[in-house]
């Protein structure tokens, strides 16, 4: 255990820590801090093998226009990058940035970069991160928002000067019914900028579904979104995703389902591309839970040499407390 979180320094943190120069570990804390609105907090490890790592808030939300609730964080080139499910100029939900300090000992500089509105124009609630594009530009989901309020997905270009504005684009609007809905995810980046998501609601059958928003062939031009896959519930296949998307060198779309399979445990699933530009995208369960080697699993997948996949539970297993597992091709 690298270190135990007492309340001033942070609680329930409900996000992944992310690796910065030097080995230093970046994570977030929704509750806690110095307004009981979340904190960014860094885990530096030791000079010397054994000795103990050191955590150091170094930002604690105010509650107010600055954001509350902070999520998964990315690290970018100069700076870290975040969002928060609560909080900004109408309580909906931020996209912020922390700068480190320009000298050791200072303090780290948090902007709001953009503060979502909740209406037809603009998402809010955004459960996932952001990821970082070409040009330095920011992809994102909302979880309500949008014409449906069933959610959006959005990009944060920089300004062209320092101190400008961010400019928030709407790329897509879930537009409910067969359309996925209320993504609770970020995206990933796939091969030529394609944004591949998933949602624990909408599809066909209402049982979730894996997306993909691609940009235009043209300046200017709109963004397309299309359901790669709606869940069913027919015993054998999964439903319900709730984790990010994991992308292949050759074009596999996969992530895990809390809920389905073989019994009703969960599933580890690949999309894979059609042969043809029209075609359908073909499921293929990976593997489905049994109870005794894991239960839904909620968390998404890593790959590791040899194309391995790693992932984790949260029920099952000998205790049903969880587990930790592997996918061999």
């Amino acid at each position: 255990m690298l270190h135990a979180f007492n309340g001033s320094d942070g609680s329930l943190p409900q996000a992944g820590v992310v690796i910065g120069p030097g080995g230093v570990l970046y994570g977030t804390a929704e509750q806690g801090g110095s307004s009981s609105s979340g904190v960014v907090f860094s885990l530096t490890p030791p000079a010397s093998p054994g000795g103990a790592w050191t955590e150091k808030t170094i930002y604690s939300f105010k509650g107010g226009t600055d954001g509350a609730g902070p999520r998964q964080l990315v690290v970018g080139s100069s700076r870290l990058y975040g969002t928060t499910d609560g909080g900004g100029t109408s309580a909906d939900g931020t996209v912020f940035s922390l700068t480190p300090p320009a000298s050791a000992g200072g303090s780290w500089t948090e902007t709001t970069l953009h503060s979502f509105a909740c209406g037809d124009d603009d998402g809010c609630i955004p459960y996932g991160g952001v990821v970082i594009g070409k040009g330095g530009v920011l992809y994102g989901t909302t979880f309500h928002g949008g014409p449906t309020a069933t959610g959006t997905v959005f990009s944060l270009t920089p300004p062209a000067s320092p101190g400008g504005s961010w400019t928030e684009t709407l790329l897509h609007t879930f537009a409910g019914g067969r359309d996925a809905a209320n993504p609770y995810v970020g995206v990933t980046i796939g091969s030529g900028g394609v944004l591949y998501g998933a949602s624990q609601y909408g599809g066909s059958s209402y049982y979730g579904a894996v997306f993909a928003v691609t940009p235009p062939t043209s300046p200017g031009g709109l963004w397309t979104e299309a359901v790669l896959k709606s869940f069913v519930y027919d015993g054998l296949r999964g439903q319900g995703p709730v984790a990010g998307i994991l992308t292949s060198p050759a074009g596999d779309v996969c992530s895990t389902a809390p809920d389905g399979g073989a019994s009703a445990d969960g599933v580890v699933f690949c999309l894979e591309p059609p042969a043809s530009p029209d075609g359908t995208w073909t499921e293929v369960v990976l593997h489905s839970f049994t109870g005794s080697d894991g239960a839904n699993p909620v968390g998404a997948l890593t790959i590791g040499a040899g194309k391995v996949l790693y992932g984790t539970t949260s029920t099952g297993g000998a205790s049903n407390y969880g587990t930790v597992y592997q996918l061999t091709p």
